[in-house]
């Protein structure tokens, strides 16, 4: 009787977030996609604050919130029932998801389009979200399946908002700083889950510098949005990929690299071309 009560727990929970998600980005729709801004001089720099800028990081925490609710009817919620903090590695994927879709959401054109995008993104969610709950059981047989598409997900998402923001033409430091954030949550949790928990925390910051430093300098280059978005994801799963490298190097270690190497200069030269 115990295991029905507690799967009949998590759909619960899980329709009731994805529902409050749903409501929340459905509202999306009536905010203004060109917002009023209001601005401050701060040491003769010009910053404009945004009231709607702030809608995403709000639905983010919210998301955050309902991951350690829906984790917690989890059957083997006795390892971490007295130290929640052990389950921020999976919470940083579908909050990441969210805070995606939100900004995405805020910037897309209001048509039919975008109903289909929010559609999508909470497809998305859901199965990240149902992913995370799964390998709360390293040991479990899921983990070797559900991992990898936690990490394929977690690059789909990034370029998507790369993307995004090469399209919306942002300032410069704002660019770099989303960048750097969601650089370091995709390098987190894929070193995290391709080391089972071992990764240094050191190659997550590096990885996170390092790709805003190189979107930085490429804002200023004429690329298109996807071909930035492109380079850009190419080179952090390049970098985490070489993260989670244990021993000397080898030519076999760095066959994964390569390829992502080659296939980014493939894919960078057929949209060129597009």
């Amino acid at each position: 009787m115990a295991e029905p009560r507690v799967e009949n727990l998590y759909i619960n929970r899980f329709s009731i977030i994805l529902a409050t998600l749903a409501t929340f980005f459905a509202a999306l729709y009536i905010i203004p996609r060109e917002p009023v801004t209001t601005g401050a001089n701060l040491f003769g720099f010009f910053i404009n604050f945004s009231v709607v800028g702030l809608v995403p990081i709000v639905l983010m925490l919210l998301a955050t919130g309902g991951c350690f609710w829906l984790f917690a009817t989890h059957p083997e919620r006795e390892n971490f029932a007295s130290s929640p903090w052990v389950l921020i590695p999976n919470v940083v994927l579908p909050s990441l998801a969210t805070l995606i879709t939100s900004t995405m959401l805020t910037q897309l054109e209001r048509n039919p389009t975008w109903w289909l995008a929010l559609g999508f993104s909470l497809v998305i969610i859901g199965v990240i979200l149902n992913a995370e709950f799964r390998v709360l059981s390293p040991t479990g047989d899921a983990y070797k399946v559900v991992a990898p598409l936690l990490i394929s997900l977690a690059f789909a998402l990034f370029l998507a908002f790369t993307i995004s923001l090469a399209a919306s033409q942002i300032r410069l430091y704002i660019q770099a700083v989303l960048i750097l954030i969601t650089a370091g949550f995709v390098a987190f949790r894929t070193i995290h889950l391709r080391t089972n928990g071992t990764g240094a925390f050191s190659g997550v910051l590096v990885s996170g510098v390092l790709i805003a430093e190189i979107a930085g300098a490429m804002y200023y280059l004429f690329l298109k949005p996807v071909q930035f978005g492109l380079v850009v994801s190419g080179i952090l799963y390049i970098l985490t990929a070489l993260m989670v490298i244990k021993g000397p190097l080898t030519s076999r270690k760095l066959i994964e690299p390569l390829l992502m190497a080659g296939l980014i200069v493939i894919m960078f030269v057929v949209v060129s071309f597009a």
